[in-house]
């Protein structure tokens, strides 16, 4: 008897033992969900959660799983960051899952991403520990990747700035100048006409008569006496200077054809201008001098006085009174510069002639990007020294989609004028372009003049460092290819559709993301006529090979007709 219970529990101790030793069977995808999935690339970083079950009656009490997602794309594999899993009688510190009831369990992967991925299958490898032995389930297909759609946010869909020319087709001027007298005289000697001050006067009036686009606005005469003598000898004096220099005026005026009414005037007696010359004196008592001609305000008393401090102050006769005995005139223009017609002219024959002004300017007056170019170029080689035709090159440079160019053209305006908003923000979007995030947000963020087109630009920033809800925000109104993107990674469809639809300049790009928005409609006929606009860009054709959006749409022979 004892013998048969012997032999029982040894056969049942052998059944337990091959039965604990028995390998654990695939487990199918239903077992598994990731989130998201597809995966999606959001500020150059994947990341995804896996949850996953173990069922009932599983996992042995005695054995190991290592579960390792790999991701499988273009012929490569990434093999990202593995958890263990292990049964009720395994000795760690892993997650146990009870045999009999089975157990969920979490896993979070993050990796970098390349647009190689764009094409991807997400896979987890099993690997199973158990006893003495180990061995490998099969692989199960747990997701597809990768949306990238935020990189369809593109640096060359901004506007660079250009900086502003200080060109005026007229510039209002005034021209004044004085004629100085000798004592009780009213004549007007030649030395007085040589004066530089005159010289330029006639000068402006010369220049009137040679543009007819410019004119003589006003013209103000005032005459004075100084305040010594009699009241009625220097209302004399006064009224007379006045009459010789308003003459003299209007006999210009009409050499150069220029019909302006002359506002005339005189005033006896300068005190004001007295006391102001005197004031700005280095005369050591003009303080004193001031105080005493403050008691007196009958004039011939006041004149008394200026006879006695004249006698005293040998200064006030030689050089302040000497100054009051004048006439004054005050000359407004009105002086037009060249014609828009003339600019366009000159540009070409003679560029040396124009001013940077009107060089800048000149630029301006076309929308043909090579013509525009040429004529900055030609205002760098003529002042060199002028940050704005640099870095207006470089815009230009950039608007035609020579990177290149606009980078070398930018590097300089910036060691140039390093604190102007054009060229940090010039600067910034080449680097964005470039892909160098950090650096462009850093010269952006000394833009703060520029307004919208800083916001645009941030925008972008923004929908490449992940951040969608700032991205919106910066896009918002715009009716551009990145405020649409802005609303695809935000799931907006219709809104990216709306805006689509009013693109001012439609381009490949905005193809392409109306492609993106007839796909996730199931839009199979607006998709594809799209995609044959698109694919004009040899970029987009290979992007849209392999673009997740488009997934459905894989297989299918038109699709492959497309992108082929």
């Amino acid at each position: 008897m004892r013998n048969h219970v012997l032999m029982a529990l040894a056969a049942l101790a052998m059944i337990v033992s091959v039965s604990s030793c028995k390998k654990m069977g695939p487990l199918s995808q239903e077992y598994f969900k990731v989130s998201p999935s597809p995966l999606v690339a959001k500020g150059g970083v994947v990341n995804a959660t896996i949850t996953g079950t173990f069922p009932e009656k599983y996992l042995k009490k005695n054995a190991t799983v290592t579960v390792t997602p790999v991701l499988k794309y273009n012929g490569q594999e990434k093999e990202l960051k593995a958890a263990t899993y292990q049964g009720e009688e395994v000795q760690g510190n892993d997650k146990k899952i009870s045999y009999k009831a089975g157990g969920t369990y979490t896993q979070r992967v993050q990796f970098d991403f390349v647009p190689e991925m764009a094409k991807s299958e997400l896979y987890l490898r099993f690997t199973v520990a158990q006893g003495a032995k180990s061995y490998n389930l099969p692989e199960v297909k747990v997701a597809d990747g990768i949306n990238y759609t935020y990189t369809l946010a593109k640096a060359d869909g901004l506007e660079p700035a250009f900086a502003e020319d200080g060109f005026q087709h007229s510039v209002s001027s005034t021209q004044e100048a004085a004629i100085n007298f000798l004592v009780a005289k009213t004549d007007i000697r030649s030395s007085e006409l040589n004066k530089d001050e005159i010289r330029e006067l006639m000068r402006k009036l010369q220049e009137v008569s040679e543009n007819g686009n410019s004119s003589v606005k006003s013209v103000e005469i005032s005459g004075y006496a100084s305040p010594e003598g009699s009241v009625g000898l220097n209302t004399n004096l006064a009224e007379g200077r006045e009459r010789v220099a308003v003459n003299y005026i209007d006999k210009q005026l009409k050499q150069i054809k220029q019909n302006v009414e002359i506002d005339s005037k005189y005033t006896a007696e300068d005190w004001d201008g007295f006391q102001d010359l005197v004031s700005k004196s280095a005369i050591q008592d003009k303080e004193l001098i001031l105080s005493v001609l403050s008691q007196f305000s009958d004039p011939d008393q006041r004149e008394v006085e200026i006879r006695k401090l004249s006698a005293a102050y040998e200064v006030l006769a030689t050089d302040i009174l000497p100054q009051l005995r004048r006439s004054k005139m005050k000359v407004g223009f009105e002086l037009a510069g060249k014609s828009d017609a003339e600019l366009k002219s000159l540009v070409k024959s003679d560029p040396s002639s124009l001013s940077a002004e009107e060089l800048l300017y000149a630029a301006t007056l076309t929308d043909d990007l090579n013509e525009k170019e040429q004529i900055y170029q030609k205002a760098v080689d003529n002042y060199p020294s002028d940050w704005r035709a640099v870095n207006n090159l470089g815009a230009a440079k950039y608007l035609k989609g020579d990177f290149d160019g606009a980078e070398k053209q930018f590097s300089k305006a910036i060691d140039m004028n390093s604190s102007a908003d054009e060229t940090n923000y010039n600067w910034g979007i080449i680097k964005l372009h470039n892909g160098e995030i950090k650096i462009a947000e850093q010269f952006l963020g000394k833009a703060a003049g520029l307004g919208e087109k800083l916001d645009d630009a941030l925008g972008v920033i923004y929908l490449h460092k992940g951040d969608y809800g700032a991205a919106e925000k910066a896009l918002a109104g715009d009716k551009t290819n990145n405020a649409a993107v802005s609303k695809l990674v935000n799931k907006d469809n219709a809104s990216a559709e709306e805006i689509l639809g009013q693109v001012e300049e439609p381009n490949a790009t905005t193809h392409y993301l109306k492609a993106i928005v007839a796909a996730r409609k199931g839009n199979s006929s607006d998709l594809y006529n799209e995609l044959k606009e698109a694919v004009k860009d040899n970029n987009l054709k290979k992007r849209a090979a392999t673009d997740i959006e488009f997934a459905k749409y894989f297989n299918e022979e038109v699709f492959k007709s497309i992108v082929k």
